[in-house]
């Protein structure tokens, strides 16, 4: 009897021995878990932080701009601003319409760059008529490459048109020529139609002997996740110049 009372005693000690040894063992798992995913969330973020979108910061490098080759005649008015609703009064209601908001003036550089530009901003601008229409319209096109390789040769080799800003004519005069009263604040206004505010403005524009050019940095389904950096220019393939030149990013959405 005495014999089976210490059995159970030493069985009893052994086992509240093991006990202790494995909540040891199981409270250095818990560490080493905790010291893991702490790895681990940190590395996450490091790989977040390496799909920031590229900085437009600085413009374009001089390499990039090296390559463009300015006209003798430049653009001026130069606006930046989004495609986006503005607001103006009518009687007791509140009308809504589109066009170009949240304007900034802006300028060249080195003759005929653009300030870049970011995603889904747009260029608008102002060029002599008989200047720019000098020759065939044919002649005049853009080109864009990848900033950070230039050397794989202009984007439109190998991606639609719909993938890069091809077109210089995004916006017409009722953008431009916004409803009077207009939440924008912008002083230069007038009522009617979009068609008879887009007349107006062709019509000023005419008697400044001005073509009014416009483009977009559009988003593109082809672009990495973080975005990538363009450099274009508006070429003429007659003259071998640019009427103008931009960097922008490029985003899928």
């Amino acid at each position: 009897m005495k014999l089976t009372k210490i059995s159970i005693l030493i069985g009893l000690a052994l086992s509240l021995s093991v006990t202790n040894a494995n909540a040891g063992f199981f409270d250095d798992v818990k560490s080493k878990i905790k010291k893991v995913s702490k790895k681990g969330d940190k590395a996450k973020s490091a790989s977040t932080s390496s799909l920031a979108s590229p900085s437009l910061e600085g413009g374009p490098d001089d390499s990039l701009t090296a390559m463009t080759n300015c006209t003798n005649f430049k653009p001026n008015n130069i606006t930046i601003g989004k495609s986006g609703t503005y607001t103006f009064q009518k009687g007791f209601s509140k009308e809504k319409r589109t066009g170009l908001i949240n304007r900034k003036s802006a300028s060249l550089s080195n003759n005929c760059i653009l300030p870049s530009l970011q995603s889904r901003e747009i260029a608008y601008m102002e060029v002599d008529t008989k200047k720019y229409k000098a020759g065939n319209s044919n002649d005049w096109s853009m080109q864009c490459v990848k900033s950070a390789s230039p050397g794989d040769g202009a984007v439109g080799d190998t991606e639609g048109k719909t993938e890069y800003p091809y077109t210089v004519n995004v916006l017409t005069g009722k953008d431009m020529l916004l409803f009077c009263g207009n939440s924008e604040g912008i002083e230069e206004c007038a009522e009617g139609s979009n068609s008879n505010r887009s007349g107006k403005w062709k019509k000023k524009l005419k008697s400044k002997g001005k073509t009014m050019l416009s483009v977009l940095a559009n988003t593109s389904t082809l672009a990495p996740e973080q975005g990538e950096k363009l450099y274009c220019q508006y070429y003429n393939q007659n003259s071998g110049k640019s009427l103008f030149a931009f960097e922008y990013l490029r985003l899928r959405k």
